[in-house]
């Protein structure tokens, strides 16, 4: 039996990409959505576009590398009667480079908004979650969060950091009656790799198999109709990581011939 959709959820990074392809789906669905980003134009133009479309949104403008911006956000939200009833950690930034080019300012950014972001927002909405005794978070990681590649130690590390969040989360969530998904999905085509900081000597690019963002956003659809732990976007990201976990010694050779082949 699929469970009833949540009546609000809040999304962030919530104005292009998988955000806006799950705010989108979601408001087609009749569920409220939280339009959470950064920049006021875009979050204006996206409630603009689903409210045309007929579904219901609501602005919500922050800068999650600002402290002050997440400080009290969802209280606030709940005192002006938007109840979360599902929350979308989705915002995501991106970094390739190498570990000896990698400065600190990348390393704190994008932990600042890959991770740490999503760990406030979520530990304020599940106050409210476990007093009503129901809700669902949905943090959408990465299968890098499982095996990292040359050039994406940060990247991968704040996604590693997201999986085993979403992994205690899960379990302390869950006596309140509060379910928690994690999507880790390949590679997606979106403009997050255009906005990406490159300090690479190569193309940051999507993969040969990569997604689109409303397919993701049918997952994270699937997922809070029918709650599950983890959500791999494909077949063949869950064998790929299956065989890296198996046979990690024969993963890294792979790696390192096809590094030693690229310099």
């Amino acid at each position: 039996m699929p469970r009833p959709l949540p009546v609000r959820a809040l999304i962030t990074g919530a104005t292009a990409g998988i955000g806006r392809a799950t705010a989108e789906l979601l408001a087609s669905k009749g569920v409220a959505v939280g339009i959470l980003a950064e920049r006021p134009a875009e979050v204006d133009e996206t409630v603009a576009a689903i409210r045309h479309a007929g579904g219901t949104a609501v602005p919500v403008y922050a800068d999650l590398t600002r402290r002050e911006d997440l400080t009290g956000l969802i209280d606030r939200l709940e005192a002006d009667g938007f109840t979360i009833d599902a929350l979308v950690n989705n915002a995501g930034i991106g970094l390739q480079a190498d570990i000896l080019d990698t400065r600190e300012e990348d390393l704190r950014r994008l932990f600042e908004v890959n991770y740490f972001a999503a760990f406030l927002l979520s530990r304020d909405a599940l106050r409210h979650m476990a007093r009503r005794g129901h809700g669902h978070i949905v943090n959408i990681s990465s299968a890098s969060a499982r095996r990292s590649l040359p050039g994406m130690s940060v990247y991968a590390s704040t996604k590693a950091a997201m999986h085993s969040f979403s992994q205690a989360l899960r379990i302390e969530a869950g006596t309140s009656g509060v379910y928690v998904t994690e999507l880790l999905p390949m590679s997606v085509r979106t403009r997050f790799f255009d906005s990406a900081t490159n300090r690479a000597k190569k193309p940051y690019a999507p993969g040969w198999k990569a997604h689109t963002p409303e397919e993701i956003a049918a997952e994270v659809l699937r997922a809070l109709r029918y709650p599950v732990r983890e959500v791999y976007s494909s077949t063949l990201a869950r064998f790929v990581l299956g065989i890296a976990d198996l046979f990690p010694t024969i993963a890294d050779a792979i790696l390192l011939s096809r590094r030693k082949k690229q310099e």
